[in-house]
């Protein structure tokens, strides 16, 4: 068999053709118009949205009406179709339709999801005589891998992405050629397409599909004390070096936010360059407790000066706002305890564990301006804007009877009030943390939730260890243990948590449009590296440091297991040693529902997810004090 490949010639989708034992011809469109078409059996088109020259699309149409085989991509005209515009497609999902004759993908079922990252697709206007979907685009659906609908309610409102038109023609409306580089997700699910659109087009089945861009995963046994350590020390390197190529000026200028979720056809991830005081804080102490413990002076140089930056140009100096920490270089006159918190917490580490307190009084500055905005029940809303914070408007925030009673807006800023005062001996940061965390507790389980269950609970984990380390109260003790053993029940055979929240009461919580939740379905095997599972390693590690128990040190044991398992490896740089949002536990790769605004499932922190899984991996490393 002779097949003609109109388009790229280094294509993911050409190799595997390659393999299928048919020998294919590669010519760019412009060569094409002027070959003779005849001595093809079947044509491989990639136009990615250009059309084609009339002169070749007329004899292609030709040939296919000789009953001969055609697949093209990206189409945005062929035979009566005719199409919109290119549309985003980053937040839509690809649900497949198997019809009952037989003629769908093997291997996949009707409803089943598939991600393309973000791609474009042509819609067409209307249907035409002969098209029957194989995978259809629709919005906002709030599912993991499988959508349990029905045929119709999936077709309802659907745009197609692959279908059949007749029995000669194989259309995409979106960019799949590079299937691998763009990362296309679950795995496992789109070989399976691309294998039947090889078998479809050559009659043979491909022996080949090229290794992925990126994977996850060690093939070690960590339950070996060697090989987990080995692994472990691997990981942790691999980590530090992938914050470093964020870093502006080497720290001076803070650190990028890291990667978004959106990923190109052609494999590029669009960066995500907020410079965030929260992400700079945090990759501080995942550079200084490295520097320290490996002796590597270049990384707390770095350490230096991502603290610098915290404490001097994202601070307010004077007035009113004394100490505020501003959320990032373009929410400039915005507060959020939480990552404030986040941001002077590796500060206070440094206080407590390696005796460095020098940074202790910008700490109180910061601190005391969240206080001063806080409100009776130790909690604050969820977030301050400078604008509006008059001095009245601060003492009615002090006056108020109730802040927001959430572990994801106030349970860092809880446990930064706690670490001051294990160091300073603030028995004022003592007495609102206390009393803030008794006001989340008394609402615990039912707390109002941001994104899951499972968020608050993770959440929790470090600002109980902590709270219990400052009053050695039995009742603080027995909360600790209380959500400990609730985020237990949420237990992955891989190590990792699942999300989960009961009666779905976050408000992210089963969403698609806006910020949203990963969960779609109590269940899910997924986890949440973002906002719930990144928190864990080094609040087990500091519960086991306050408690002495040994069940903290297995937790952390197995949650740093889990991590050196999600890992990013990859030979391209940019995503070598990182770590996605989302993570699949049973298939084990990055893979999550996509509808989020701003932090998807494929999103890379700096801040909130490596440099907070890097601390915890090393605390226990750090020797203790007498």
């Amino acid at each position: 068999m002779q097949c003609l490949l109109i388009g790229d010639a280094s294509s993911d989708l050409g190799l595997v053709l390659d393999s299928c034992g048919a020998r294919i011809t590669r010519m760019t469109a412009a060569e094409a118009v002027h070959a003779d078409l005849s001595v093809f059996d079947a044509y491989c088109v990639f136009s990615a949205f250009t059309p084609l020259d009339p002169r070749l699309r007329v004899r292609l149409e030709q040939e296919t009406e000789k009953g001969k085989r055609l697949f093209s991509e990206a189409v945005i005209s062929w035979e009566g179709l005719y199409c919109a515009e290119p549309a985003d497609t980053t937040r839509s999902r690809l649900a497949v339709i198997q019809p009952s004759d037989g003629t769908g993908i093997p291997g996949l079922a009707t409803g089943d999801l598939l991600d393309d990252g973000s791609n474009r697709m042509a819609r067409p206007w209307y249907a035409v005589p002969g098209m029957q979907p194989l995978l259809v685009y629709r919005e906002h659906v709030i599912a993991h891998r499988r959508w349990n609908a029905e045929p119709e309610e999936i077709l309802r409102d659907s745009a197609p992405g692959l279908w059949l038109l007749g029995e000669h023609t194989l259309l995409s409306s979106f960019v799949l050629h590079n299937f691998n580089r763009a990362r296309f997700a679950p795995r496992n699910a789109w070989q399976k397409v691309i294998g039947f659109i090889a078998r479809w087009l050559t009659g043979n089945t491909p022996a080949f599909f090229p290794g992925p861009v990126m994977h996850c995963g060690t093939s070690a046994d960590l339950s070996v004390p060697a090989a987990f350590e080995e692994e472990r020390v691997r990981t942790i390197g691999r980590g530090i070096r992938w914050l470093g190529r964020f870093l502006v000026d080497e720290g001076r200028g803070g650190i990028r936010e890291g990667l978004r979720h959106n990923i190109s056809p052609d494999g590029e991830q669009a960066p995500a360059t907020a410079v965030r005081t929260d992400c700079a804080g945090e990759v501080s102490g995942a550079f200084r407790i490295y520097g320290k413990l490996y002796g590597d002076e270049s990384a707390l140089a770095v350490a230096d000066h991502l603290e610098s930056f915290v404490l001097g140009p994202m601070t307010v100096r004077g007035g009113p706002l004394d100490g505020m920490l501003r959320w990032t270089d373009c929410g400039w006159q915005i507060c959020y305890q939480d990552d404030a918190a986040r941001a002077l917490l590796p500060i206070l580490y440094d206080c407590l564990f390696f005796g460095n307190g020098e940074c202790f009084p910008a700490v109180c500055r910061s601190l005391d301006f969240l206080v001063a905005t806080t409100a009776k029940d130790g909690c604050r809303v969820a977030r301050t804007d400078a604008p509006m914070l008059t001095e009245k408007e601060m003492q009615a925030l002090r006056d108020a009877p109730h802040g927001t009673p959430s572990a994801h807006y106030n349970a860092y800023y809880h446990a930064a009030l706690l670490l001051a005062y294990k160091y300073g001996g603030r028995k004022d940061y003592l007495q609102v943390a206390c009393t803030g965390l008794e006001t989340i507790l008394s609402r615990y389980p039912e707390t109002a939730r941001e994104q899951s269950e499972t968020e608050e609970q993770c959440r929790l984990i470090l600002p109980l260890a902590a709270l219990y380390d400052a009053t050695k109260s039995e009742r603080h003790r027995e909360m600790l243990y209380r959500v400990t053993r609730d985020l237990l029940q949420r237990r992955h055979p891989s190590g990792g948590f699942a999300e989960w929240d009961t009666g779905y009461k976050a408000n992210c919580s089963r969403e698609s449009r806006g910020e949203c939740s990963l969960l779609t379905e109590n269940g899910d095997p997924v986890a949440d590296l973002l906002y719930s599972v990144n928190w864990l390693p080094i609040g087990f590690a500091y519960a086991f440091r306050v408690t002495g128990d040994a069940l903290f040190h297995r937790l952390w044991h197995d949650i740093v297991g889990f991590c050196i398992n999600a890992q990013v490896l990859s030979d391209d740089p940019m995503l070598d040693g990182a770590w996605c949002r989302a993570f699949d536990m049973d298939q084990r790769e990055p893979y999550g529902c996509p509808h989020d605004a701003g932090w998807a499932a494929y999103c890379c922190e700096t801040g909130w997810t490596a440099a907070e899984i890097l601390m915890g991996m090393m605390l226990p490393d750090i020797p203790q004090s007498e």
